[in-house]
C-alpha cells in the first residue's frame, strides 16, 4: 500500500478525528480492507461497509469476522455511486475515495441522498496541491500513480464535489502530506437546507 508509511503518523489520527463523532446507523463508502474499523466509537449502532473490489472486499470480510465490534456490521459490494437507501444514515463516511472513483460528483450525490435529516458526511480526502511546482509534479506523475495506486488521481480537486451536490462543510482541517500527495483535508459536512420563500400574503 503506497500510503502505509503515513498511517501511523498522519492518516490514522485523522481517521480517528473524522470518525470520533459517528453515531447511529453509518454507511462507509469505499471501505477498502477496513482501515477505518478500529476508529469507530461505540455510539455507532450499525455499520454498512461498501467495497466493490473483490480482492479488497474479501480481506475486509476476514477483518470483520476476526474482530469483536460494539456494533453490528454488514459488508456489501456496492460502489461509491450506490444505490444506497435514501435518507437512512446518521453518518456517511468517505476516506480517500473521491480521488479514485470514475465520477466524483455522482458519488457525492449518492452519499448526500443517503443521509438522514440532520445527518453528517464525514470525510478524509487528499486534494490537488496549491502551488504551481507541486501541481506540475502531480500532473507528471498522475498516470503512473493511478496505475500503482488503484486508480487514484493525484491532481483531482476531489472535495469540490461535496459543495456542488449541496453539502456544506461545517468543520475542516488541512493536513500537509509529503509529495506527491502534498495536501489532504478532513472534515464534516451537512446538507444545505433551502428555505422556501413565504407564501404571498403569509407572515
Amino acid at each position: 500500500m503506497l500510503l502505509a508509511p503515513l498511517e501511523r503518523t498522519r492518516l490514522g489520527p485523522a481517521r480517528g478525528r473524522v470518525l470520533g463523532g459517528a453515531r447511529g446507523r453509518v454507511l462507509e463508502v469505499g471501505a477498502g480492507t477496513g482501515a477505518n474499523l478500529r476508529w469507530y466509537p461505540p455510539t455507532v449502532g450499525h455499520l454498512d461497509l461498501c467495497e466493490p473490489d473483490l480482492h479488497r472486499r474479501r480481506r475486509l470480510e476476514r477483518r470483520v469476522s476476526a474482530g469483536r465490534w460494539p456494533f453490528t456490521v454488514a459488508v456489501h459490494d456496492l460502489g461509491a455511486e450506490g444505490p444506497f437507501p435514501a435518507g437512512a444514515y446518521d453518518s456517511v463516511v468517505a476516506t480517500l475515495v473521491l480521488c479514485s472513483v470514475p465520477d466524483p460528483e455522482a458519488a457525492a450525490a449518492a452519499m448526500r441522498a443517503a443521509l438522514a435529516d440532520g445527518g453528517r458526511l464525514r470525510y478524509l480526502e487528499h486534494v490537488r496541491a496549491g502551488g504551481l511546482p507541486a501541481r506540475l509534479l502531480q500532473g507528471a506523475l498522475a498516470p503512473l500513480w493511478a496505475r500503482l495506486g488503484g486508480g487514484c488521481h493525484l491532481d483531482r480537486p476531489a472535495t469540490a464535489a461535496w459543495r456542488r451536490t449541496g453539502l456544506v462543510p461545517v468543520e475542516q482541517r488541512w493536513l500537509r502530506l509529503p509529495l506527491p500527495l502534498r495536501l489532504a483535508i478532513e472534515g464534516q459536512a451537512i446538507i444545505r437546507v433551502r428555505r422556501e420563500p413565504p407564501a404571498e400574503g403569509g407572515p
